[in-house]
């Protein structure tokens, strides 16, 4: 071998060892909606169950990652959650104070931005919403009227379709100073042509939401940027939620507690 060839593996050698790798990384996207505690709904928690669910899943050696970070490739193993919240309610604020926050964890919402700009009883006021982001909290589009973005919807009127799509972004940036690069589809629904119009509006990644326990890496090329997987924590369902994490880790330790009773409404309801 040449002292040029010799040199030049050498140097890849090198590199090979030193270069920091990035490292595949899994993580389970949950996704909550509402911290009422009333018991009137499947997707709504009380403060003291969202902080018994979230003790338990750090309990079996699960670590909460933000969004962001799991899509920057910034995390490593699979024991690894992202904390979502859908649409935008007022319980979600003292929800980060007094149970996220604590534990440092700053979830991702994604918000519809009608009821916080009409100032609805039930929604963040536009002056939360800025201090959840100013927490850290990141924010994206859930639409702007939370209509789903399917195909019978743009059947139904195309424009309210486009609405729910192009809207948001300039809303939200009202608020916030910046337009969201992340868009989660109301109800979790989507279409080829609502993935389509959202990465023709600008959005970077996009989020489907339904009741499966899907682990996601950012790194793996077939990953639908426009229809990530997401498991909404529906309460009826918290035992399949648990065990599906129990054996994604293989954990075998004792039961970390009991299932609520299912509530009266109906899954998918945006609860008030």
């Amino acid at each position: 071998m040449s002292r040029e060839k010799y040199l030049i593996v050498f140097l890849i050698s090198v590199l090979a060892v030193c270069l920091p790798l990035r490292a595949e990384g899994k993580v389970i996207i949950l996704d909550y909606h509402t911290f009422l505690g009333n018991g009137k709904s499947n997707i709504d928690y009380s403060e003291a169950e969202l902080a018994e669910q979230l003790d338990a899943m750090a309990a079996m050696g699960y670590k909460f990652v933000n969004l962001d970070d799991a899509i920057a490739g910034r995390i490593e193993g699979k024991a690894n959650i992202a904390i979502t919240i859908d649409d935008g309610n007022h319980t979600v604020y003292p929800a980060f104070k007094d149970v996220f926050e604590p534990r440092g964890i700053k979830p991702y919402l994604f918000v519809y931005p009608a009821i916080v700009i009409g100032h609805v009883r039930y929604a963040l006021t536009p002056e939360k919403l800025r201090l959840l982001a100013q927490a850290g909290c990141g924010v994206g589009a859930h639409g702007y009227h939370h209509n789903a973005v399917t195909d019978k919807t743009w059947a139904r009127d195309p424009k309210d379709f486009m609405t729910e799509i192009k809207r948001p972004g300039p809303a939200l940036a009202k608020i916030l100073g910046a337009a969201p690069t992340m868009f989660g589809y109301p109800f979790g629904v989507y279409s080829r042509r609502a993935e389509d119009a959202v990465a023709a509006a600008g959005y970077s990644w996009a989020f489907a939401a339904d009741d499966k326990v899907t682990q996601v890496s950012f790194d793996d090329p077939g990953l639908d940027r426009m229809a990530v997987p997401r498991t909404i924590t529906y309460r009826y369902n918290r035992n399949i939620l648990m065990r599906a994490l129990k054996d994604y880790l293989a954990y075998d330790g004792p039961p970390l507690f009991e299932a609520p009773a299912a509530a009266s409404l109906l899954p998918g309801e945006v609860a008030k």
